[in-house]
């Protein structure tokens, strides 16, 4: 059936516990898109990537509880996997088959997590500025021990502080974020919409640990694409290999570059993330 009318519902795992809203639009007999946003992050994160397919897809919008504006759910286990427990039951209830799963950030760990507990329905996983091991980008000799001691410690710090200090704390973020000053204003209306203690806690799980087992259990290709603008820390070239070592253990995963861009990648150069993303669809038609 073509033309589905977008409809914002609150939806969770078989337990009923509600773990995020979702949007539906496009077709709803054409190839199935789930779009997962990151940290702190509404699901108008994607509003252009969804404009761009228009009805050439049955299109999934998440938007992860406690985050924009989306009630929180608790504060108890762990938020990625109980988010990608959630997700996997949305994929069984619905009877979805052949998904492709697109998630940034917090939200490409999510969507690695779904992809390796339902590997009979998702065929396919774009991994957008994510990796598996967040504390090895900055640190290649981080044991798993070392992050999860930072990651306490930043969680813990991130929800103890006044919340005008914690919106203060995640503005000193925004330059890295993206190169779009005007998209900083959006970033910091989700930040002021969210529960400061689920960022904290998600936060901390980000920085704090290593979920590179998990891809043992994905049997999807994944394609990683990340960022590179004037003034990153290193080259293109040594990006692209810092983020292939992280994904090494998947043998049908690629790596690719979009220059120009800070994290938000969809933001900063929206038409070269669309046709990337046009042209991952239709490898997988």
């Amino acid at each position: 059936m073509a033309g589905v009318a977008s409809a914002l519902v609150l939806a969770g795992t078989a337990h009923a516990e509600d773990r995020f809203v979702v949007e539906r639009s496009g077709d709803s007999s054409g190839q199935t898109v789930f779009f997962v946003p990151g940290l702190a992050s509404s699901g108008a994160t994607w509003d252009g990537a969804v404009a761009a397919l228009g009805d050439s897809a049955d299109i999934h919008v998440f938007t992860l509880a406690g985050f924009a504006g989306v009630p929180a759910t608790g504060h108890e286990g762990s938020f990625i996997e109980g988010a990608a427990e959630a997700l996997a039951g949305y994929i069984a209830e619905g009877g979805y088959t052949h998904v492709s799963l697109i998630g940034h950030s917090l939200g490409g760990q999510v969507a690695l997590q779904v992809a390796a507990r339902a590997p009979e329905a998702v065929s396919a996983v774009m991994a957008v500025d994510s990796v598996p091991f967040y504390a090895r980008l900055f640190n290649p000799a981080a044991t798993p021990e070392q992050a999860a001691a930072s990651g306490e410690m930043f969680a813990a710090q991130m929800s103890a502080v006044p919340h005008a200090q914690f919106l203060a704390m995640m503005e000193q973020g925004l330059p890295v974020q993206s190169l779009d000053t005007g998209f900083h204003d959006t970033m910091r209306e989700w930040f002021a919409a969210s529960d400061q203690q689920t960022i904290a806690r998600a936060f901390g799980e980000v920085s704090g640990s290593d979920f590179t087992p998990v891809l043992d259990e994905v049997r999807a290709p994944v394609l990683v694409l990340t960022a590179w603008a004037d003034g990153s820390p290193v080259d293109a070239a040594t990006l692209e290999a810092m983020y292939a070592a992280q994904y090494a253990p998947l043998a049908n995963s690629r790596v690719e570059v979009i220059e120009g861009a800070r994290h938000f990648i969809m933001i900063d150069q929206p038409d070269a993330f669309n046709a990337r993303l046009a042209r991952f669809l239709s490898e997988r038609r």
